[in-house]
């Protein structure tokens, strides 16, 4: 049991962990990527969209094992499951240095696929709503701004070692930090619940005194959810939202195809990890104060204003492309910000994790279908103004859908409630 007397709650080092885990896992392989993509496909001589292809891949295997990653914490001891995933990311990013071929660089992205499956996308929600009673989303949301905490830190530092040192030897110095960033904290510090520590989790002590009724989870059985029509409609929002992410991806070298340095390419991405990291926490605190709809429409409507002054940066100025980089960061934050919110509005949380794990499935099969397909639009356009322009209806859509699935999920919701009432 915790104790009233301690200074700091373990749930609080596990909070840390899974900020470390982020920057590491999302900050270096995820936010970094699109840096390296002009380098090795010059080198290598191939198209931007084939050495893209190794994210898709990535992405593909993530919808392929995420729906599974909640049976496996439950069977197997998850430090050892993340150990072994936070080292498969150091090692399949790094050894991307030594690699001659493309296909070399496929192998990776299955790798990169199947471990943050885990690190990114299952444990860290499940972790911290097994350790928080009370803060849990504010918690979460402060443990996902170490994406772009991460992102902002490592962008420029990757760009100045590709330029001094080149891309090879930078794939390595970042599979090193990754697993400087991960290892001591998932072998040292991640337990999946209190009850390995033998203690309660955070503010569950919280009014026990007065406490009189106990009032179970509420919400729609997993079975059930899956046959009503928000279901779809948020796992379709969440693709959306996944879409919008893979640009990301392609901005580094969309500045860098219209002249720019890979410096300035790099601030840029910064600019976005900020913007994602303040983000975050600005959305975190907008629903808890606003509501989800209004996070909605703030969220998504930030990345839209962010896409509209990086396209036409070139009649603004440089300027708007750290404003924009900034703004579409705020927008960046959504994917996996949104969701968990919308999962818990719509379907409560009786069945939340393995609802999650499904709908979270399709923003990573999105970003694997979308990471290509702009590869390929780039490579035949000869631009990225067409791919933007779509991401800006896929943003209008994401608004209008989430709208009119929120103003269904009461009726919907209040025919699955289960309450449960003990008197004593």
């Amino acid at each position: 049991m915790s104790k009233k007397g301690e200074k700091l709650h373990y749930a609080w080092w596990i909070a840390i962990a899974c900020c470390a885990i982020y920057a590491g896992s999302v900050g270096i392989i995820v936010s970094c990527a699109g840096l390296f993509y002009k380098s090795v496909s010059t080198e290598l001589g191939v198209g931007t969209a084939d050495i893209v292809f190794y994210t898709t891949l990535m992405y593909f295997v993530i919808t392929i094992t995420l729906p599974f990653a909640g049976k496996i914490f439950s069977k197997f001891n998850i430090r050892l499951i993340l150990t072994v995933a936070a080292l498969t990311d150091a090692l399949a990013f790094g050894l991307m240095g030594t690699y001659t071929t493309v296909y070399q660089f496929y192998v990776s992205g299955v790798l990169l696929g199947i471990s943050n499956s885990f690190l990114i996308y299952a444990a860290v929600p499940l972790i911290i709503n097994n350790w928080f009673k009370v803060k849990m989303g504010t918690v979460l949301g402060l443990s996902m701004t170490f994406m772009g905490i991460g992102g902002a830190i490592f962008a420029p530092i990757s760009g100045y070692l590709i330029e001094t040192i080149g891309w090879r030897s930078s794939y390595m110095v970042l599979g090193v930090l990754v697993a400087v960033l991960t290892l001591p904290f998932t072998i040292f510090v991640i337990r999946k619940d209190p009850i390995e520590k033998n203690m309660t989790a955070y503010g569950s002590e919280i009014d026990e005194e007065s406490t009189k009724k106990v009032v179970e989870e509420t919400g729609t059985p997993l079975k059930q959810a899956i046959k009503s029509v928000s279901f779809y409609a948020v796992f379709i929002f969440t693709g959306l939202l996944g879409l919008v992410v893979t640009v990301s991806f392609h901005i580094p070298n969309h500045l860098l195809s219209e002249g720019f340095s890979t410096t300035l390419a790099a601030s840029v991405v910064t600019c976005v990890m900020i913007g994602q990291t303040s983000g975050k926490f600005l959305l975190g605190w907008l629903n808890d104060k606003a509501g989800i709809n209004i996070t909605n429409f703030v969220g998504i409507g930030s990345g839209m204003t962010g896409i509209l002054l990086i396209l036409f940066s070139g009649s603004i100025g440089v300027i708007s492309l750290y404003i924009g980089g900034l703004a579409f960061g705020i927008g960046y934050s959504c994917s996996t910000l949104l969701p968990p919110f919308m999962i818990k509005a719509v379907f409560g949380n009786r069945d939340y994790a393995a609802i999650y794990t499904i709908v979270m499935s399709s923003a990573t099969l999105a970003i694997a279908v979308g990471t290509t397909i702009f590869g390929f639009v780039y490579d035949i356009t000869g631009s990225y103004y067409a791919v933007f322009l779509g991401v800006l209806a896929i943003q209008v859509f994401a608004i209008l859908l989430g709208l009119i699935t929120l103003r269904r999920k009461t009726i919907e919701a209040n025919k699955n409630t289960v309450l449960a009432v003990n008197e004593n």
